[in-house]
């Protein structure tokens, strides 16, 4: 019997739970996002070391304005670093949750697949002893097996 390191049964009322949360987040959050057609290549990269930095250099904006509104959309800079807070926010609870979803589809996965091929040899076995229905069963398999290319006959 293979061992089974990974069980998840979510009831019709919890997939639509989760289907509902997902659809709130499309709904709501989704249409406020910029999407990049051309990635991210030409954009400056702000890591973890340069919030500090804006941070700062905020505040600073903000006390200087008649030194510095002429050139700062202070109210831009605002939206902007408020979003920042925002969207760190949302983006370490996706990871978290992207992680967890990511590291249970390896593992729910991993399982089905090593069943699958267990199946599979059994279902060989079967058909070599004379079991009925047994080689139809394997042929179909076999059809959809990962990397299974069928050979062309020539006509």
């Amino acid at each position: 019997m293979q061992k089974n390191l990974f069980d998840l049964v979510l009831t019709a009322e919890e997939q639509t739970q989760i289907d509902d949360a997902l659809k709130v987040l499309d709904d709501v959050l989704l249409p406020k996002l910029h999407i990049l057609s051309n990635g991210k290549k030409d954009l400056l990269n702000m890591g973890d070391k340069s919030i500090g930095f804006v941070d700062k250099a905020y505040e600073v904006a903000r006390q200087e304005t008649d030194l510095l509104g002429g050139f700062i959309d202070l109210q831009a800079f605002n939206h902007d670093v408020t979003a920042i807070g925002s969207l760190r926010s949302i983006e370490f609870k996706l990871s978290q949750l992207h992680s967890a979803v990511e590291d249970s589809f390896a593992v729910a996965g991993s399982e089905a697949y090593n069943a699958s091929l267990m199946v599979y040899s059994l279902m060989k076995n079967a058909a070599k002893m004379g079991h009925p229905g047994a080689k139809d069963k394997v042929d179909e398999m076999s059809a959809r097996f990962p990397g299974h290319t069928k050979k062309k006959t020539d006509e």
